[in-house]
């Protein structure tokens, strides 16, 4: 019978450890995984990263870099990562096609409720009005205790259901709007509404 225990050991230890390294890094306010708030854009460059609009004339030299984002879609799908004046200040977790679902280090994703949210967090998150959603979403905020990091939390309900351009923040955490998008870093980049600004 001991043998037998040891066999079955011996052949599930690689079926567990693959499953171990499949876990993908969790988003924090500091960073996802090795890649740090804080990191220079070139480092990051070196890991494979770009920006595919880089040579867009739409932005001035200058605005460029300020603020701009790169990314990379083969080992990051879906997270972009805000650079400003060559420091890594932000990163964003949107939808991606590889079916990868990252996760905060507490486990919340996109497409989670917002009761789901609340239930990790409890009374340190704060809700705010969605900026273009109005009632129909919602900005879930997490603030360090320093005050010095932030994590944003972006909801909507499915149904486009709510007051469209309400200012008023929600009354408490909706079972029926869902994480669309999250995003954390330094505070200030991380509250920009519009990518840069």
């Amino acid at each position: 019978m001991k043998n037998l225990f040891r066999l079955a050991t011996f052949m599930l230890a690689p079926l567990l450890l693959l499953g171990a390294t499949d876990e993908k890094p969790r988003l924090s306010f500091q960073g996802l995984g090795p890649l740090k708030i804080g990191m220079s854009e070139a480092a990051l460059e070196k890991l494979g990263f770009s920006d595919p609009y880089r040579s867009a004339d739409w932005q001035a030299d200058e605005d460029y870099e300020a603020c701009h984002h790169l990314s990379n879609e083969t080992d990051y799908p879906g997270v972009s990562f805000m650079i400003n004046d060559g420091r890594l200040v932000r990163i964003g977790i949107g939808a991606n096609d590889a079916g990868i679902r990252w996760k905060t280090l507490s486990g919340a994703s996109i497409g989670m409720t917002e009761t789901e949210v609340a239930s990790l967090y409890g009374d340190w998150m704060k809700i705010d009005h969605h900026p273009y959603l109005g009632d129909a979403g919602s900005y879930l905020i997490l603030d360090s205790s320093d005050g010095h990091y932030r994590m944003i939390f972006e909801t909507a309900a499915p149904d486009g259901s709510g007051e469209q351009f309400s200012s008023k923040p929600s009354r408490g955490p909706n079972a029926n709007k869902r994480v669309t998008d999250f995003r954390s870093g330094l505070a200030e980049p991380v509250s920009y509404i519009e990518g840069c600004s």
